[in-house]
């Protein structure tokens, strides 16, 4: 049984910060470290070696719900602990998430859980932790974005639009908006996970009929959301085409 436990994160520049940084580096480009989390959301995810899948809940954490940076970083690290034998799964995570994650835990002074301290050898090889914008790029020098693979594997464009920008500024988020585009994102990603997981040889899987049962479990979890619609439609006609 292969488990797997995928996430994204968004964040926005946070204006303190920025300023911060910006009024001690004279024209510097705040990055990373000015960043702060608004918006989490995970999905456990297991394959059998026949290529069955079993998910588990979708859940996603906001500063709306959870108060505080610190708070919303402690609530999701207990769920990563309730799934510690699970491998988590980002799509370009390692570039970006997991440093955003990393920050906010040492300034929060919380503990990560196990799949995002350091590992013992090179950090793409641990095994703890899948990014998947890293596994296709391999070592080559072209990353392919999420939106691009998603149409190469036959998702209809109506269930990306608005995927470039999910309009997140800070004092003007949209909460539930953001609750949409990040598990969007988580659905992507799993999507992109079970194609790798079939190409690696490693399950009976078959990529499509995984695909059409991600989005199943998802539109089971989540009814009201439109992509998830428009995606499983357009995979039902890729398919039976």
């Amino acid at each position: 049984m292969n488990k797997y436990l995928v996430i994204d994160t968004e964040s926005v520049f946070d204006p303190y910060l920025r300023e911060a940084y910006e009024c001690i580096e004279s024209g510097g480009r705040a990055r990373i470290g000015c960043r702060s989390l608004v918006a989490i959301s995970m999905w456990p995810i297991e394959i059998d070696a026949l290529g069955r899948i079993d998910t588990g809940d979708l859940t996603t954490w906001t500063l709306e719900d959870e108060g505080t940076e610190s708070e919303l970083l402690a609530s999701v690290f207990t769920f990563m602990r309730r799934y510690h034998d699970h491998v988590l799964v980002s799509y370009g995570g390692l570039a970006v998430d997991c440093q955003v994650l990393q920050l906010a835990a040492m300034a929060a002074d919380l503990e990560l859980p196990r799949q995002l301290k350091e590992a013992n050898g090179p950090r793409w090889r641990d095994l703890r932790h899948i990014d998947l914008g890293l596994a296709l790029k391999g070592s080559g020098k072209t990353w392919h974005h999420l939106s691009e693979v998603m149409i190469r594997m036959g998702l209809p464009v109506a269930a990306l639009l608005g995927k470039a920008d999910p309009t997140i500024r800070p004092g003007s988020i949209d909460w539930h908006h953001i609750r949409q585009h990040c598990e969007k994102d988580v659905l992507f990603t799993a999507m992109v996970l079970v194609a790798w997981v079939r190409v690696q040889g490693g399950t009976g899987i078959k990529a499509a009929g995984a695909r059409f049962a991600l989005l199943e479990a998802f539109a089971r979890a989540r009814p009201s959301h439109n992509s998830a619609m428009i995606a499983r439609d357009g995979l039902v006609t890729a398919i039976s085409g």
